[in-house]
């Protein structure tokens, strides 16, 4: 597991979460200070941030292995480049700040990262409910594991969360379905239903719940998971046709949120897949510095 520490980010509400799930077996944490230089910057103390975050882990996680790494550079392409050394990376993010540069860091490292990443926004975190998987079509079968484990480990309901929305008028006029509404709505729920059912067969102790909602999905999704204990997006709501989920999903969420991107199912080999995401992440931190700047 790896673990993002840097001055400009909310780290303990991240350690807080990852101490939470000490006994779904971590046996290795990497912690990743994120500094603009080597030296990097320090926390009120006079430590730096890295070395504060790995010693609160180690108190929090005693029987757990803690290291640190240093990058330099951009927070994008620091934890891009290490995500492929842990099976899971968790990120804080602040709420009051996703409309800024900083803020959209970590739907950045979501979109590319080598493995599924949990990004906590500072506290406090709501009502510790439901697990949520916001089902697509085709099914992403890692994030439905990673649904199911989280909510049969923590003895939770997992709720089934369809979103969805009208077609929009285009220059050609409306689409077949847009012309029937409730043909629309009724291939959605259809699709709900199936997978509902599906789940109940492979899980029959597991309580599942079934909620269709009509919106756009990023709005709807975080607006009915307020009371979820964490919210599993698979890869089609990272890069949706409809306008991206994920960020959407990312800025309203007071949930702790799990992405499962196109890159953590070992679609091309790990060492070309690790310098694709390193150098896209490079060309997404110059955008965002220009933004900054600009």
């Amino acid at each position: 597991m790896t673990l993002a520490a840097d001055a400009a980010k909310p780290h303990e509400q991240a350690l807080r979460w990852i101490a939470d799930h000490a006994g779904s077996g971590i046996e290795r944490l990497r912690v990743i200070g994120v500094d603009p230089a080597l030296e990097g910057r320090v926390g009120p103390d006079g430590r730096r941030v890295a070395d504060a975050v790995a010693e609160a882990a180690r108190t929090a996680l005693p029987d757990v292995e803690v290291e640190i790494a240093r990058h330099a550079g951009s927070f994008a392409n620091a934890l891009v480049a290490e995500s492929d050394a842990g099976d899971l990376l968790v990120v804080g993010s602040w709420r009051s700040r996703r409309g800024s540069t900083l803020g959209n860091g970590p739907a950045r490292v979501a979109e590319r990262a080598a493995v599924p990443t949990v990004v906590v926004p500072d506290g406090p975190h709501p009502i510790d409910g439901d697990v949520v998987l916001a089902v697509e079509e085709p099914l992403d079968e890692r994030a439905v594991a990673i649904a199911v484990d989280e909510a049969e480990r923590r003895h939770r309901r997992l709720t089934v969360l369809r979103a969805w929305e009208m077609p929009v008028l285009t220059r050609t006029g409306l689409t077949d379905f847009a012309e029937d509404p409730m043909r629309w709505r009724t291939r959605n729920a259809e699709l709900l239903e199936r997978v509902t059912a599906e789940l109940r067969r492979r899980h029959p102790a597991l309580r599942i719940h079934p909620l269709l909602v009509e919106g756009h999905p990023g709005h709807a999704i975080a607006a009915h998971s307020r009371t979820a204990s964490l919210v599993v997006l698979g890869r089609g709501h990272v890069h949706a046709l409809s306008g991206s989920v994920l960020h959407d999903v990312l800025r309203e969420s007071v949930s702790p949120v799990c992405v499962v991107p196109p890159t953590a199912h070992g679609a091309t080999a790990p060492v070309e897949a690790a310098k694709d995401r390193t150098a896209a992440a490079d060309a997404e931190a110059g955008l965002a510095d220009r933004e900054a700047t600009g």
